[in-house]
């Protein structure tokens, strides 16, 4: 897998949510509602005979408003919804939209909550792990 590409692809369907920006690398600044897709927590080689497959944990952070923001609360609730039209994990594992080009298959194992500083604003956050697993 080239980190790149799997970085924009996951980028590239989350930008398919309605009204969510999507940031293929972490920015220095973002305009919310936004996914920021981040660099791997792990990359694993070799996980099949030889160089038949490769393992990463891609993080994912939805970034939608100001922390002290109800309105930023309602929205992020949407995000990790495990179904709906706007669910990152719906979205992030429908086979119902166009194959991803630069690996095999991907899950959304979890999410955690915190508050998340960019460029001098605090942020209240969802942070994704995605595991995906493509050809090595």
């Amino acid at each position: 897998m080239i980190l790149t590409d799997v970085m924009d692809d996951v980028a590239r369907r989350l930008a398919t949510i309605q009204g969510l920006r999507a940031y293929e690398f972490p920015p220095d600044k973002v305009d919310v509602p936004a996914a920021v897709v981040s660099y791997p927590d792990s990359y694993t080689y070799d996980g099949t005979y030889r160089r038949g497959g490769d393992r990463m944990t891609l993080p994912v952070v939805a970034v939608v408003g100001r922390a002290t923001d109800r309105a930023a609360r309602d929205l992020l609730s949407v995000y990790v919804d495990g179904d709906g039209p706007s669910s990152f994990k719906r979205v992030l594992e429908s086979e119902d939209l166009p194959a991803y080009a630069s690996f095999d298959s991907v899950r959304v194992t979890n999410v955690e909550f915190d508050v998340v500083r960019i460029a001098g604003v605090d942020y209240v956050a969802a942070l994704f792990d995605l595991d995906i697993i493509g050809s090595g």
